[in-house]
């Protein structure tokens, strides 16, 4: 026979692994699912990574693209949306960027024309940002720079609106629909997943003219300015011209005191949170990879005992240690593969998980298994082949040829491979201890937040929020400034919203409030108290503030602490009152009583004050407005009855908004019941336009807040469920495999009087040492690697005692009852069978 060729050998080698494997079903099995899962893990973490971090923007020279932030001298570390008339500043006077484009932070309008009303996700752009971008339609036009105007004129609708909300008709363009009251038509279809830079879903786009005159006092806040850099200027550079403009303005305008401008990569902005988030679980899912594979090599470890007279004899007959060593990583590199295999079909099913727990966030759509991420998951799976074959390889190819001579001897272990054992079932307890101290901290975490109080009842409570549109029939832009008036229309609806659902079948009481708890952030006003000397502008106090109809603080029962609650005698002709929450009372009125006591607010950062003081007439309990993990700001309640009829623009935004807040009288509440259709039937009554949007009960609106933290909890229990179950099979297969090995010992034992106790305290000595060293470990690495994950927490400290304790406890509980059944087989073991064992 001749010599074999290199492909030869291959063949050969896979011929040999195959059949060898196929012998062995369990084995087999063991090993593909405890890799797959590792590989799973790793293949879904990196793939979302992939799409957020690591590709570049898909548009052309992305490299080019920043973004740029207003920054304050007294908190650097702070970025804000600059003010609109200061951006159109930065475009005329730099020369360093080829363009400066603007877009809105993900907004709502209400749309009617197509179907049924309903509020859609939209974006706010000059007509230069897709051009700035590189970005082309499949369909129509972008906008033209005459099409910015005040009101929108023009719009263009995303491809999934396209294909969801109009059957991908051909025929869209030209097509109009009434936008916040105004006719507007369809000129364009933008390209698959063009997803906004702010996150989450978009419907359209809406042009703006950011040189209008309303915008230009500089107190409006909410574009961002996206700009692409000319060939050849670096950031530095940019950077160092941003600094010498805002010096500039800062003397031309007095506003601009203290403020600056920061310039950074559009990408790196855009998904600095995703590293914050992923890189640590891309840990953990590293942690589950490394105990797969510790696990398997255990398993392989246990295969190369039980097959060292194979090894010895083919030395014997001239295979060396290559040859071996070949063969055995050749096996390895086969299960590897075969774990990618079945874990890239996992992966699939773990993207899909890691997206609904994780709700809506930017390129969702994009998350999936690409060329990337099949290229990662071979290497990995190759990565994984020589992590857990190579120490069982190179045993193997070091075998005593004595054995073959031995033949009837009893078997042993070398003292080399009980160690290499032991240290690999080490190995994975502490990496399990490492990941269940993770899941624990977030348990705690979940039950601290669920104890929280958030200072109302929320059960039995259905919600759902409205907002009408700043044009038509309920606001007009005052001639001669950038001045809104909201039109009695506004209060007439939302009283008649209240007489209509008030008295609705199985409603014990209705009520609205502008900024619904845990839901939406409130708005901010700055006041000052009258009687109180006078703080500088920069100083000015600041309070969340809520338009609230009477029946509110009944409905979601918030405590009354002193005074009086506001009531229906509180009417725009009435005296102005307020009611604040303790947290208000505490840090504004520490020493003295604040029934009684007036302030006036200001629509800050518009410096206009309202022309009617307010009275405080009531002290309330505080709500988490902001989530319970939030601290409790001062907060001011006043009657949506009582608001003024003029605001600066874009402020009178706030005050179109409500959430209308139902207690029901019985039974389980839901957002698909008779009451929720019955709510959108009043409403069609009074403005048949209006959507109604975010149907939700107060239950679900709290759970939502903990969002963030819920997520990460499930995904590190999920992880730290694999990488349990990959331990315990370890720990069994070590304890088996040295019953299997000692029971020619423990027959001695027990024919010489042993009892079943005492050969129980045998396994469990064993079984003590290696969980509590792992233990050991594991709480040392976790002490370092829990710090990682110290932003999700609350109410409990990395460092968690109690946590740390239950999961030693639970590990070593789970790590007995893997113990059990190789214990049981060796209580009941025939000392007359034991004494015949080889």
């Amino acid at each position: 026979m001749g010599i074999l060729t290199p492909f030869e050998t291959i063949r050969a080698d896979l011929r040999f692994t195959l059949r060898s494997l196929l012998k062995n079903p369990g084995f087999l099995t063991v090993v593909i699912v405890s890799l797959a899962l590792g590989i799973a893990a790793n293949s879904t973490i990196f793939s979302v990574l992939d799409t957020l971090v690591y590709r570049p923007l898909p548009y052309p020279q992305p490299e080019q693209l920043v973004v740029i932030w207003q920054t304050e001298q007294a908190h650097p570390d702070q970025r804000n949306a600059p003010p609109i008339a200061q951006q159109v500043d930065w475009k005329k006077q730099n020369h360093v960027f080829e363009d400066i484009a603007l877009e809105s932070f993900n907004d709502t309008a209400s749309v009617s024309g197509a179907g049924e009303p309903r509020p859609l996700r939209v974006e706010y752009v000059t007509p230069n940002f897709f051009s700035l971008l590189g970005a082309k339609p499949v369909l129509g036009r972008v906008f033209a720079a005459s099409e910015a105007q005040d009101h929108a004129q023009t719009i263009l609708v995303s491809y999934e609106f396209w294909k969801r909300e109009l059957n991908g008709d051909p025929q869209v363009l030209g097509k109009t629909f009434a936008i916040e009251g105004v006719e507007s038509t369809v000129v364009g279809v933008m390209q698959p997943h063009f997803a906004p830079f702010f996150g989450g879903r978009l419907d359209l786009w809406i042009p703006i003219n950011p040189e209008s005159t309303r915008y230009s006092t500089r107190i409006d806040h909410w574009l961002m300015p996206v700009a692409r850099l000319k060939p050849g200027v670096t950031l530095a550079e940019a950077q160092t011209e941003m600094d010498v403009i805002s010096r500039r303005l800062e003397q031309e305008y007095p506003g601009n005191k203290g403020t600056g401008a920061k310039v950074l990569p559009l990408h790196d902005d855009l998904f600095r949170f995703a590293g914050q988030v992923l890189y640590p679980l891309f840990g953990a899912v590293a942690f589950v990879l490394l105990i797969a594979c510790v696990n398997v090599a255990n398993l392989l470890q246990f295969r190369t005992e039980t097959r060292r007279k194979e090894y010895a004899l083919r030395c014997s007959l001239g295979a060396g240690r290559r040859r071996l060593i070949q063969q055995l990583m050749t096996e390895s590199g086969l299960l590897a593969l075969s774990g990618g295999l079945l874990g890239t079909a996992l992966t699939y099913g773990g993207i899909k998980l890691l997206v609904a727990l994780a709700g809506d966030f930017p390129n969702a759509a994009d998350v999936g298994v690409d060329g990337r991420v099949l290229l990662f998951t071979l290497g990995i799976s190759l990565l994984t082949a020589i992590l857990f074959g190579l120490a069982p390889a190179i045993q193997a190819s070091r075998p005593d040829l004595n054995v073959v001579l031995r033949e009837g001897e009893r078997k042993t272990t070398t003292s080399s491979g009980q160690m290499a054992r032991h240290s690999l079932a080490v190995a994975e307890v502490a990496l399990a201890t490492v990941l269940l101290v993770g899941a624990g901290l977030m348990i705690n975490t979940m039950l601290h937040l669920q104890r929280v109080n958030p200072g109302f009842d929320g059960s039995q409570v259905l919600t759902m929020e409205l907002q009408l549109p700043e044009g038509g029939k309920y606001v007009e832009r005052v001639p001669g400034g950038d001045m809104e008036k909201t039109l009695p229309s506004v209060t007439a609806f939302y009283q008649r919203l209240l007489e209509k659902t008030a008295p609705l079948s199985g409603v014990e009481s209705a009520a609205l409030i502008g900024a619904l708890p845990t839901r939406c952030c409130a708005e901010f006003y700055s006041f000052a108290i009258l009687g109180h000397p006078a703080p500088p502008p920069e100083s000015r106090p600041q309070a969340g503030y809520s338009e609230v109809s009477p029946g509110i603080f009944g409905t979601l029962k918030i405590p009354l602490v002193k005074g009086r609650y506001l009531d229906e005698h509180d009417t725009e002709a009435a005296p102005w009152v307020i009611t604040v929450n303790q947290a208000f009372a505490r840090k504004f009125f520490p020493n003295e009583d604040p029934i009684g006591q007036q302030i006036l607010l200001r629509y800050d950062p518009y410096p206009v004050d309202e022309a009617r003081p307010r009275q405080i007439v009531g002290i309330v309990g505080d709500v988490k407005h902001f989530g319970p993990g939030q601290e409790t700001p001062p907060f001011v309640y006043a009657p949506f009855h009582q608001q003024p009829a003029v605001f600066p623009g874009g402020a009178a935004r706030a005050h179109l908004h409500k959430a209308l807040v139902l207690r029901t009288t019985a039974g389980r509440v839901s957002g698909e019941t008779n009451l929720a259709m019955s709510v959108k039937k009043a409403l069609a009554e009074i403005d048949p336009n209006q959507p109604v949007t975010g149907i939700m009960t107060m239950e679900e609106v709290l759970t939502a807040s903990v969002g963030n933290s819920r997520f990460y909890m499930q995904l590190l229990a999920i992880f730290a469920g694999v990488a349990v179950l990959l331990a315990a099979v370890g720990i069994y297969g070590v304890m088996s495999y040295s019953v299997s090995e000692r029971t020619h010992e423990i027959g001695i034992r027990v024919a010489l009087g042993a009892h079943r106790g005492d050969v129980l305290g045998l396994i469990a000595k064993l079984w003590l040492k290696l969980t509590f060293i792992g233990v050991a470990i594991g709480i040392a690495m976790a002490l370092g690697v829990a710090r990682l994950i110290s932003s999700f927490l609350f109410g409990v400290k990395p460092t968690d005692p109690l946590t740390y304790l239950a999961v030693a406890v639970g590990l070593a509980a789970i790590a007995l009852f893997a113990c059990y059944i190789p214990a049981r087989r060796a209580i009941k073991v025939d000392p007359l069978v034991a004494l015949r064992y080889e």
